[in-house]
């Protein structure tokens, strides 16, 4: 008697490269996108924790300041002698320390404006204002590559008005 032919079926091999193209696919999302989509993600965040601390400002009857610097941003409250303080816990509803790559820039008011690392010796003192009355410092965040200077480089922007109302999106020229 002959033993029967081995190999695989048409069948099978079409079911195996679905199941790879399935679990490459699910790689690649895992690993998220390139620089532009970071950028946009940070832009995101950045907005949403502003919004959040715009309204607890607005509840709690306290303004809040967001203290900037090229690396990232941090949320300072005031205290009973009305002196900004840093924030007191690891949280990332208060400090944010910006992905590796990434760099901010800053315009108060339609100037741009310093930043500078903290001093830890130094009070803190926050560039952006979020008021109890739920009005803020007009002001322009730009996120980009840190050392990407080209004229067409992915840029990321949020925008406050006077009246607090928060924008985000793609920076255009």
């Amino acid at each position: 008697m002959v033993a029967p032919a081995r190999g695989f079926t048409l069948l099978e091999i079409m079911v195996v490269l679905v199941l790879v193209g399935i679990l490459s696919s699910f790689a690649l999302l895992s690993v998220g996108g390139g620089p532009r989509d970071r950028l946009a993600e940070e832009a995101q965040r950045l907005a949403a924790v502003i919004e959040l601390h715009q309204q607890e400002a607005i509840l709690s009857g306290e303004p809040r300041g967001v203290q900037f610097t090229r690396a990232g941003y941090a949320i300072l409250r005031q205290d009973e002698k009305r002196q900004w303080q840093p924030p007191a816990a690891d949280s990332a509803l208060i400090e944010h320390r910006l992905p590796e790559g990434l760099g901010l820039a800053l315009w108060v008011e339609g100037r741009p404006a310093p930043l500078n690392r903290p001093d830890e010796r130094a009070k803190p003192v926050p560039q952006v204002l979020l008021l109890a009355s739920g009005e803020a410092t007009e002001f322009v965040a730009v996120l980009g590559l840190a050392d990407d200077r080209e004229p067409d480089a992915p840029r990321y922007r949020v925008a406050s008005d006077a009246m607090g109302r928060l924008t985000a999106g793609a920076a255009t020229r």
